[in-house]
């Protein structure tokens, strides 16, 4: 997975990045497809943090954003909704999966 941090209307910082990407590994080991993108915007809109993360790729394409008064809680916070959101896919895959070969033994 590819991992790119934004930075809109603030200054680039490399500890922020650097925290940003390490807190992403976790989604990355989530994620198994190499080319899956994440894209994370760090910024700041009216004055607050905001973080906005879009990943894309074959099986996943999920979206999640968060506000805070710290940047670093906002990316803590992004991150476990993304978490969260890719577990329920996973769950929703894995039940349609289930679900498909009952049909197809119970037609046998």
């Amino acid at each position: 997975m590819q991992i790119e941090v934004v930075f809109r209307n603030l200054t680039p910082s490399d500890p922020l990045k650097n925290y940003a990407l390490k807190r992403f590994q976790k989604i990355e080991r989530m994620v198994e497809d190499e080319e899956t993108k994440l894209v994370a915007t760090l910024s700041m809109e009216s004055g607050r943090p905001r973080v906005d993360v879009q990943i894309t790729g074959q099986n996943a394409d999920v979206v999640a954003s968060e506000k805070n008064d710290d940047m670093y809680a906002a990316i803590d916070l992004v991150n476990d909704r993304l978490g969260q959101q890719l577990r329920k896919a996973s769950e929703r895959r894995s039940q349609i999966s289930r679900d498909t070969i009952g049909e197809a033994l119970a037609e046998e």
